[in-house]
């Protein structure tokens, strides 16, 4: 069997195989002529229709149907737990695990079971994890998660014969990465990453096309539909300006509106000044200057804008590598990670992180702080141990709390995210000296930390766990999922059954805990009654709108109140 690679994009993914001699791109959908002509006919759009009749619909068919759409799924990863499709609830899980279904079987004659798949570098762990859990529910076991920078640096120098340092920049559909990475003899290792999360080419259609509404004659009162048409006229006018300086964008009424190169450069100019900081932050964290880069990989759709080409080029001082497709090289370096792990083709690859992973202790001065104990650009698998205090004599337990982002800014900053936490028992009769304890991470590189807190004193094991699941709900409603999944591709029907949320909400991590607590170290000790009273008041909380948030989090902990002894 053939190894397969999955760039699994916001706005388009690929499918690739290593094919013995070089990673081959399979065709996965047919765009209409006009698109196909512009470089899109071997990608995917990765955009699900739903119907009123639920019928389900992929890719191009869905992308220019009249069915209601979802696009941009993997952005919803990192905070959402449910979506509407006309007017359907799906939840984020079954959306991308749909993609991947399809994904599975688009190419003719071809069935991937088994696929290295691609996610940005500067991914979460929770939007890491689902991005495999999402894979698994449509049937595809993932060998392996590749930072699409890595991957792309594999595609375009899987055959340089000189050791090199790489920087790529990867500008798609959703995100920008960019990654310094060093070859040594065939190994590919990451050395260092910055990215901004939400900036790619939804963000510049969205740029682009009001800047063309402020500029029609009067303010249009389109219908859905219409709104639609318009946001597909506009993306292909984006396109169009990179190798031309004017075109006619058709309006949704069947007139024709001029626009420039020079409108669109306007509209995205905050968006390309801001490519700058990622580039410079990379090379500050090695030290090294644009003589320090020996090759530049530009990949990404929006990567093609000629403007940013120039900026790019400019700062670096040297023009992009040439000999593959920036639309599909994601996807043949994950083809050629997946012929590696085959044993078919002798290199290696390293990843490394993009976010520190620490704890939160509290300072001589009673302030909490980001205590790092794997930081960022390091090498993965990685592990950790650093000891910590009780922060007060006599406290009875202590509260763990695995925090992702960056040291170097408060706690609380949006940079910082609370993935999970436990409150782990302490005998209050000894000293604080005495009462110390070790925090060990192991991270692997397949995004699943595992954490254990062991007694200084006694060696004993305090806590092991992982935050694999993140906040994932139970297992079970996993295994629902993918046997709705199964269904929808066989009969081409989504259930009309709304899907279960299968995940909480990841803005309030205080809410996160909370939930966490009672799931994990309640309801699988108390009787079915009292375990589907703690259920109902968990889903309330999940399901509670801003309002009634702060009131159904404390009636939750007020029934988690008498079970303390569980904790």
């Amino acid at each position: 069997m053939n190894p397969f690679g999955i760039d699994f994009g916001t706005t388009n993914s690929v499918l690739a195989q290593w094919n013995g001699t070089e990673a081959e791109v399979l065709t996965i959908d047919e765009p209409p002529a006009e698109w196909a002509e512009l470089g899109f006919d071997r990608v995917l759009p990765s955009v699900i229709g739903i119907d009123h009749g639920r019928q389900v619909s992929f890719g191009w068919g869905a992308k220019h149907g009249a069915a209601p759409t979802l696009g941009a799924v993997k952005r919803l990863f990192a905070t959402e737990n449910t979506v509407d499709i006309g007017g359907h609830q799906v939840s984020v899980e079954e959306a991308a695990a749909l993609l991947f279904a399809h994904l599975r079987t688009a190419s003719p004659g071809v069935s991937v079971d088994r696929s290295v798949v691609t996610i940005p570098a500067n991914s979460r762990g929770l939007a890491r994890f689902r991005t495999k859990v999402c894979a698994g529910l449509a049937g595809i076991e993932v060998r392996a998660l590749v930072n699409e920078p890595t991957a792309a640096a594999m595609a375009y120098s899987v055959d340089a014969t000189q050791d090199q340092n790489v920087l790529v920049f990867d500008w798609g559909g959703g995100t920008l990465d960019v990654t310094v990475l060093e070859t040594i003899e065939g190994v590919f290792i990451e050395r260092a990453s910055k990215g901004i999360p939400r900036s790619g080419g939804i963000d510049l259609d969205e740029a682009f096309a009001a800047a063309i509404i402020a500029h029609l004659p009067s303010r249009p009162s389109w219908s859905g539909t219409e709104q639609a048409q318009f946001r597909l006229e506009v993306e292909r006018a984006k396109i169009l300006l990179s190798t031309q300086d004017e075109t006619n964008l058709r309006l949704p009424d069947g007139r024709y509106f001029p626009v420039a190169r020079e409108l669109f450069l306007k509209a995205i100019d905050d968006r390309l000044e801001e490519v700058r900081q990622p580039i410079e932050q990379c090379l500050a964290d090695l030290s090294i200057g644009p003589n320090g880069i020996d090759q530049l990989v530009m990949v990404g759709g929006s990567s093609k804008i000629p403007a940013a080409r120039q900026l790019v080029s400019d700062l670096l001082r040297r023009e992009p590598a040439t000999g593959c497709d920036p639309m599909t090289a994601v996807a043949q370096g994950a083809a050629i990670a997946s012929a590696i792990l085959a044993g078919q083709l002798d290199k290696d690859f390293f990843v490394a992180t993009e976010h520190a992973l620490g704890t939160i202790v509290v300072d001589d001065g009673h302030r909490q702080r980001f205590s790092e104990l794997i930081p960022r650009n390091h090498q993965l698998p990685a592990k950790a141990t650093d000891g910590y205090l009780p922060a007060q004599p006599g406290q009875r337990d202590v509260r763990v709390q695995v925090i992702e982002g960056d040291p170097t800014k408060p706690v609380d900053h949006e940079d910082n995210v609370v993935l999970k936490e436990w409150v782990v028992p302490v005998d209050p009769t000894r000293s604080q000296q005495d009462a110390a304890f070790t925090i060990t991470y192991e991270y692997n590189v397949e995004g699943i930390l595992y954490i254990t807190v062991v007694d200084q004193l006694t060696g004993r094991q305090m806590l092991h766990d992982d935050v694999s699941f993140g906040v994932t709900k139970d297992r079970t409603q996993l295994v629902e999922v993918a046997r709705r999944v199964r269904t929808t591709m066989e009969t081409r029907t989504v259930d009309g059954t709304p899907a279960r949320s299968v995940t909480v909400a990841v803005a309030d991590p205080e809410v996160v805990a909370l939930v966490a607590r009672a799931r994990t170290k309640v309801v699988p000790f108390v009787d079915d009654t009292e375990a589907a009273r703690l259920e109902s008041i968990c889903v309330d909380l999940e399901n509670a709108p801003g309002s009634a948030l702060a009131e159904c989090r404390d009636a939750l902990d007020a029934a988690l109140r008498q079970y303390s002894y569980l904790f």
